[in-house]
């Protein structure tokens, strides 16, 4: 499978989004210098993480369905650069 084929969806979260957004723009370089199709969906917000985990899992779900509307379009998606693996 040829990946530079596949759209790849960047996930920001809103904590690197607000504390650490040179980590999502090193993201995005990281991803296009790889050669792949890399989009960032504008209409993406945070992902329900912090109500879930605080118990609220029912008042995330309008949140759960907006991340799904967002990135259903895309073969992957992606959050951090410290998580990719390269090899040749």
């Amino acid at each position: 499978m040829n990946l530079k084929e596949k759209k790849v969806g960047l996930f920001i979260p809103c904590y690197i989004d607000q504390f650490y957004p040179q980590v999502g723009v090193a993201s995005l370089e990281l991803l296009q210098k790889l050669g792949l199709d890399v989009r960032y969906p504008m209409k993406q917000t945070c992902c329900g993480q912090p109500l879930a985990n605080s118990g609220a899992e029912k008042k995330a779900i309008k949140t759960y369905q907006n991340f799904v509307r967002n990135f259903s379009e895309f073969d992957y998606f992606s959050k951090r650069a410290h998580e990719y693996r390269i090899s040749e």
